[in-house]
């Protein structure tokens, strides 16, 4: 339940805070401050802010406000899941989070047609023009600076003198916003996922042009053998293809029914981005992309599925996204210039970027899914560019992962050199969003060091990131038996099928972690369903597979127990295979033993060419970015 606050006149904030429960977020209570729509007085009204704050107090009423991401992400509704994230850093601060205005239960904004569309397409401009139409004036007060506004109006309405400040990519932004504008305000900042000093680029090239890095460093150490030896190649060529001809096909569905399905250039675009989200999507994606180039579809379009396009979180606001996008960036055309004007200025913009900046894509498909094509039919209006005041001297924390091409490690590098007293922590192996995707517990260790102002160091020295629980790429699935290489100590066919089947678990794994969730279902690569589902606190995960293919010719069925951390495979496999090579298949911690065609066969450890997570030691720990029903990442 919401209590109402303070009304407010324009250019005041509320005094106070009555604060009431919260439903359904245990250990927190919640208040509305109201503040000004439009500040200078020039349109009234007011937007009710929501805002949720732990119930305990703590010796010296220090607070840290947690932004979230997007723009368009709201808080409230996950505010446990940041206190469980976060908890390192609060044995002496207070958690505060709120719904930034036009987000969650803070006035949020509304355009059915661009809810409705996906998050790229063609239409994209026209529906954001309606949208404007339909906002009207109110859509000139949700830039970044409003809601910088909004921030200091909290302090004071919560009677703290400054404020620990941290966020989550956007949340970054808004946090050094607020630091430029208020820099006595600010006590410390927590940077995670970091948008660059000047702001998000409206081409972003800051993440393409870091991606041949990202892509080059998922494949190092010759884990991509066999796979590839050019995955950034590969994302070139198969974009390229896919601008002139979508790639069709069809896929298997939960109920193991061939269905239609189609890949353009922009959809690679959207795989290769959501593996920043879904690391499980981005470690399937080199031998996917390369069986496409090869001319087996189907692994890639399996990934275009509504499991594996990760692009923007599904309670992102894209109304409220796009109307601070339009105002906040500084885009190769003013904001105030006429409509008819802008073609010209893009065109000039575009032709001016040099190559290295497009990372593997060509600019025609840059611009297209771009905010420079999103707000090329914005109405003229207000443009709010990013604060350029110095960073304030305070203590800051950097999180940023190797793998995020969407704020990339080089911007990180870049705000920790404009903040004096920073400390970077660099997390191998992991994508965006340190607090939610760090499976080692080292940014819990940089949490608490930070907070307890001590020296933070090197916490992810030996920490693998989330490699440690997907494993390394898989391999090109197979478009028949006889491509797969027989293990060792089981030659020929037999051997094949040995493989194909363990291959057929090993899938099913990947497209369980691909899914990223508790429980999931879906189609097999060739043939047949499968379920997971992760035992809370139980420390395993159970994969049921009905007669599932990875090659052709042999079909699986099972149920499975796959151990967490350790990764040990615990249950029976029934294997179909032509020739009279099937059978029946115990897996253990030791590895893989059975019937084969009235043989028995036996494998020590994972298999040739169907390595898999299920037999890799190096797995030690699961864990899901769904919280209380709803994804956290963000897009900046």
């Amino acid at each position: 339940m919401l209590l109402s606050g303070l009304l407010v006149t324009p250019g005041v904030a509320s005094a106070g805070l009555r604060w009431g429960s919260c439903l359904g977020k245990a250990g927190f209570e919640c208040a509305v401050l109201r503040v000004p729509l439009d500040r200078s007085g020039g349109v009234p009204g007011t937007v009710p802010l929501r805002v949720a704050r732990e119930r305990r107090a703590v010796g010296g009423g220090r607070v840290l406000i947690w932004l979230a991401g997007g723009p368009g992400e709201a808080a409230v509704s996950v505010a446990p899941f940041f206190r469980q994230q976060l908890t390192p850093a609060l044995g002496g601060h207070r958690l505060v989070v709120l719904d930034q205005r036009g987000t969650g239960a803070s006035g949020a904004l509304h355009c059915p047609g661009v809810e409705r569309s996906p998050p790229v397409s063609s239409a994209l401009a026209r529906l954001l023009a309606a949208c404007a139409a339909e906002l009207g004036q109110r859509r000139e007060f949700y830039a970044t600076a409003d809601t910088v506004a909004d921030l200091e109006a909290l302090r004071v309405a919560l009677g703290v003198p400054r404020l620990a400040l941290g966020g989550t990519s956007y949340g970054t932004y808004v946090a050094q916003q607020y630091a430029r504008a208020y820099p006595d305000r600010v006590e410390r900042l927590v940077l995670d996922s970091v948008i660059g000093p000047n702001g998000q680029d409206p081409f972003f090239v800051d993440g393409w042009s870091a991606l041949p890095r990202v892509l080059g460093e998922l494949c190092a150490g010759g884990v991509c053998a066999g796979i590839t030896d050019d995955p950034v190649g590969d994302v070139r060529e198969l974009a390229a293809q896919l601008d002139g001809a979508p790639l069709h096909g069809t896929v298997i569905d939960g109920r193991g029914r061939p269905r239609p399905a189609k890949v353009g250039a922009v959809g690679l675009l959207a795989l290769v981005s959501g593996g920043d989200l879904n690391f499980g999507l981005r470690v399937a994606l080199p031998a996917a992309i390369r069986a496409a180039l090869q001319g087996d579809a189907r692994p890639l379009l399996r990934l275009t599925t509504p499991a594996g396009q990760d692009l923007l979180p599904p309670q992102l606001n894209l109304a409220l996204r796009w109307t601070t996008l339009c105002a906040d960036l500084v885009l190769p055309y003013p904001l105030a210039s006429p409509i008819e004007d802008r073609p010209a200025m893009i065109a000039q913009a575009l032709a001016a970027l040099p190559d290295e900046a497009l990372g593997p894509f060509g600019r025609g498909l840059v611009e297209r899914t771009s905010p420079v094509e999103g707000c090329r039919l914005w109405p003229p209006g207000r443009a709010v560019p990013p604060a350029t005041a110095p960073l304030p001297d305070v203590p800051a924390l950097i999180l940023t992962g190797r793998l995020d091409a969407r704020t990339p490690l080089e911007n990180a590098r870049a705000v920790a050199a404009e903040l004096p007293h920073t400390q970077l922590v660099v997390v191998p192996g992991t994508g965006h969003s340190e607090i939610a995707s760090d499976l080692s517990g080292c940014v819990a260790r940089a949490l608490a060091r930070f907070f307890a102002d001590r020296t933070v160091g090197d916490p992810c020295a030996r920490s693998s990131g989330q490699s440690a629980l997907y494993g390394p790429p898989p391999p090109v699935a197979p478009t028949a038996l006889s491509r797969l290489a027989p293990p060792q100590g089981v030659p020929g066919d037999r051997g094949r099928v040995l493989s194909a089947a363990v291959g057929a678990l090993d899938d099913v794994r990947s497209a369980f972690l691909v899914a990223n969730s508790l429980v999931s279902r879906g189609g097999g690569l060739r043939a047949g369903t499968w379920s997971g589902r992760v035992q809370v606190g139980a420390g395993f995960v159970v994969l049921a597979l009905h007669g599932v293919a990875w090659a052709p010719e042999v079909r699986v069925s099972g149920r499975i127990r796959v151990s967490v951390p350790v990764g040990d495979a615990d249950g029976a496999l029934t294997v179909h295979a032509p020739r009279g090579l099937g059978g029946r298949l115990l897996l253990h911690r030791r590895g893989v033993a059975g019937r084969l065609g009235g043989r028995q066969v036996r494998l020590q450890g994972p298999v040739p060419g169907a390595v898999g997570p299920a037999y890799s030691a190096r797995s030690r720990t699961f864990t899901s970015t769904i919280c209380c029903g709803q994804r956290i990442g963000a897009w900046p």
